[in-house]
């Protein structure tokens, strides 16, 4: 997995910031997650364009908000969701952070959780598909409610797999 510099300059891409942060749903407090509610890609992680000169790309959601918080993300580093939240574009210890995919795994491991089909999908038992109804039903329950909404995001957290350990099984807080 090779990841690209993403350079995010407060003054030259002021728009393009500003459109991200309308696209930003964030719930209550300062520790609960701030939910990318815009595109999402079939893994179930945030999409954002960007219409830069050297040609239009579309980076994941998190990747933008952490090169905006920092004013960069270097090649090789990934936007890492501490919270289990592919949607999170909330950066710092506890929601998105910056490290080496080998930080990511690591933390992937240690949480129990992981890719692919079968084993090695942790806890929560999702794949891939899962993983995006789950994102689309979070996204649903705070756009169609007018936003952060507690009870709905809650409802949306079970929709991927009944049964299973919720998308927010960490001690961060949804309320």
């Amino acid at each position: 997995m090779t990841s690209h510099r993403l350079v995010v300059d407060p003054l030259v891409h002021a728009g393009e910031i500003a459109r991200f942060e309308r696209l930003v749903i964030a719930g209550p407090g300062d520790k609960a997650c701030a939910v990318f509610a815009a595109a999402i890609g079939d893994d179930g992680y945030g999409r954002f364009w960007l219409g830069r000169p050297d040609g239009p790309k579309v980076v994941r959601a998190q990747r933008f908000a952490v090169a905006a918080a920092e004013g960069e993300i270097a090649a090789g580093l990934v936007a890492m969701h501490e919270c289990d939240n592919p949607l999170c574009v909330r950066v710092g210890r506890g929601h998105v952070v910056a490290g080496t995919q080998s930080d990511n795994l690591t933390d992937m491991g240690y949480k129990g959780r992981g890719g692919g089909s079968g084993w090695g999908r942790g806890t929560t038992g999702l794949d891939r598909a899962a993983r995006r109804a789950r994102a689309h039903a979070i996204r649903a329950a705070i756009t169609s409610h007018g936003g952060w909404n507690s009870a709905a995001v809650s409802e949306a957290l079970g929709a991927g797999m009944p049964g299973q350990q919720t998308l927010f099984a960490m001690d961060i807080p949804i309320q």
